[in-house]
């Protein structure tokens, strides 16, 4: 695997150089069950004796389910809500890991209470408040993780179903809807309303030639259909991101920093944690960032896999351009995170240019031999940059997203655009779903959801590399072009 072989060649002392921040190494940590890279052949493990899943945290029983705009709304299943501090987990009834969030303004929940996780609407039942209550709770999480296996593999046996410890979740009936008309119906009835004249006998030949004409062209020149595909994915926070989102989470308890500026801290630790440096010199944001060096490692130890969206980036560009020869664009929001990327191709050597002008983009567009793989776009320079040709476009800003479809020539070839969103429950993922529910012409009803376990369908539909585990829900969805 690349990102192993990458791993292992990497010098363990490694010059710091100011122009290629992306160089510096770091390790990952092992991954287990309940956490967000978790493999699901694993399983939920069962509690040590001793163990005490009470101690730093409080544990509810809750009802969950996917975010939706339909009327009539069905719990998805049972599952339990884990408060640490101000990070709140929702996991389903085998225990795995479905959503997150940081809680900047902590509340006391009670029974009842029904409160958004990620985009999941959740409502809480009875607390778990003893540690029998947990061994209860864990093996009823291992009983229906075997279960799920078994029916995978068809082994489930359905005359004799686990018998559940507590009360089955509440459901909402969902009502049918009223019936509408056919589309047949709705046809017969505008018909009914359109007006029909027959040529005149001067005018009939005109028309028939004319027709006649239009055919052969179509014949001569079949029109030719493109796929616009758009993949918009949620990404876990890596384990320093969710260490400093969480310390924020607390400062801004008691902090007199103003939002706005608390906010802008927060969108950077979500581009990659590196880039507080920039941030430093602020004179308003000083206090702050002397508290925040206290948790820090030192800039040079910060490397690929300490933000998920440039894991996300790295991991692609190796896939694309490196393995499969393809060319990929990165649309950014600040020449800060352009400069991540800038490092990490000439660690690499992958040729690469930031288009910045007309006569750049037509030196990208072309196919001469020599010409950069990776093109560096800033959204400030996209109102002199238009008919960009390229297979594959990475949106690193969400705030970006908007401009990427004036930039692409329409019709061109088939592309593929991904949008990168820091989620467990950070202002980035927030701002996501407030944007979506308030776009009529851009609703995540029009969209599809995909969720881990990923299978090689979506591997293959998406070229998403499958060494990828930061990934925690995709939306998809395909444009038809016709030219």
């Amino acid at each position: 695997m690349r990102r192993a072989a990458k791993r292992e060649n990497e010098d363990p002392h490694p010059k710091v150089e100011p122009q290629s921040p992306c160089s510096w190494p770091n390790s990952t940590l092992p991954s287990e069950w309940g956490t967000s890279g978790g493999s699901q052949s694993l399983g939920p493990r069962a509690l040590k004796a001793g163990e005490n899943p009470l101690k730093d945290s409080r544990i509810f029983h809750v009802l969950w389910r996917n975010q939706t705009t339909k009327k009539h709304k069905t719990w998805t299943g049972n599952g339990t809500l884990v408060v640490t501090g101000s990070v709140v987990t929702l996991k389903d009834d085998t225990g795995k890991v479905v959503d997150t969030m940081t809680c900047f303004r902590q509340r006391e929940l009670r029974e009842n209470d029904q409160l958004e996780v990620g985009s999941r609407d959740v409502e809480v039942q009875e607390e778990i408040k003893t540690v029998e209550e947990c061994f209860t709770q864990r093996q009823l999480e291992i009983d229906n993780w075997c279960q799920k296996i078994d029916a995978q593999n068809g082994y489930a046996d359905t005359s004799s179903p686990l018998l559940i410890a507590r009360a089955p979740f509440k459901k909402i009936k969902s009502e049918a809807d009223a019936l509408t008309p056919s589309h047949m119906e709705i046809v017969q009835h505008k018909m009914k309303h359109v007006s029909y004249e027959a040529p005149t006998s001067g005018t009939s030949h005109v028309l028939e030639k004319k027709m006649c004409e239009q055919n052969s062209l179509k014949k001569d020149n079949p029109p030719m259909e493109f796929t616009q595909s758009e993949f918009l994915c949620l990404l876990a926070p890596a384990e320093l991101q969710k260490r400093i989102l969480i310390f924020l989470s607390d400062y801004a308890e008691t902090s007199k920093v103003k939002s706005p500026l608390l906010k802008e801290v927060v969108r950077t630790v979500c581009d990659h944690p590196v880039l507080l440096k920039t941030l430093v010199n602020k004179t308003e944001l000083q206090e702050l960032m002397e508290v925040l060096d206290t948790i820090l490692p030192p800039w040079p130890d910060m490397g690929l896999y300490d933000s998920a969206k440039f894991e996300f980036l790295h991991v692609m560009l190796d896939n694309l351009v490196a393995e499969r020869g393809e060319k990929c664009c990165i649309l950014a929001n600040s020449e800060d995170c352009l400069t991540l990327v800038r490092g990490y191709c000439q660690s690499y050597s992958l040729d690469h240019a930031q288009l910045d002008g007309p006569k750049k983009v037509d030196l990208f567009n072309s196919l001469a031999e020599g010409e950069p793989m990776v093109g560096l776009i800033l959204t400030s320079d996209l109102s002199q940059l238009r008919a960009l040709r390229c297979k594959h476009l990475i949106i690193y800003n969400l705030n970006a997203r908007e401009h990427a479809n004036k930039l692409l020539a329409v019709g061109a070839m088939d592309t593929t655009i991904y949008t990168l969103i820091t989620a467990g429950g950070s202002t980035e993922e927030l701002q996501f779903y407030s944007q979506m529910a308030g776009n009529t012409d851009d609703n995540l009803a029009d969209w599809t959801a995909i969720e881990p376990p990923f299978d090689c369908d979506f591997f293959e539909e998406t070229a998403i590399s499958d060494s990828l585990d930061c990934i925690q829900r995709v939306y998809s969805r395909k444009i038809k072009v016709k030219t």
